[in-house]
């Protein structure tokens, strides 16, 4: 009985870290889309920035598991987060070649998009 309850539990943790990585994909993969479209980005442009924002996104996870597990207090989880969000903004205003006063209304908008996915 212990082993069958046991192997419910990893089954249930598993498909939950599987749906919420291919949930995360699925909002990457939307966002480098619609980057791509209003910014004219080539293949490889594509690819980079997908790899670059998903780098952010799991920042942001490995922060929360990390305040979840008491290894870092929230202060500091906002601290990487920031950090991270700010390295990404750099990259991709860089990528885009335009200031990050120009792109910041596209990110405000991928935000609300993002959300409802």
């Amino acid at each position: 009985m212990k082993k069958i309850i046991l192997l419910l539990l990893v089954v249930s943790f598993s498909a939950t870290t599987y749906g919420q990585s291919k949930w995360h994909e699925k909002q990457n993969d939307y966002f480098v889309e619609q980057a791509g479209k209003e910014f004219g980005l080539k293949k490889d442009q594509k690819e980079e920035l997908k790899e670059k924002r998903m780098e952010m996104v799991m920042s942001f996870v490995n922060s929360n598991k990390a305040v979840k597990n008491g290894e870092l207090t929230k202060e500091q989880r906002k601290e990487k987060t920031r950090e991270a969000s700010k390295n990404f903004n750099s990259y991709f205003a860089e990528l885009v070649g335009k200031p990050y006063a120009e792109i910041a209304p596209f990110l405000k908008k991928m935000r609300e998009e993002i959300k409802n996915l």
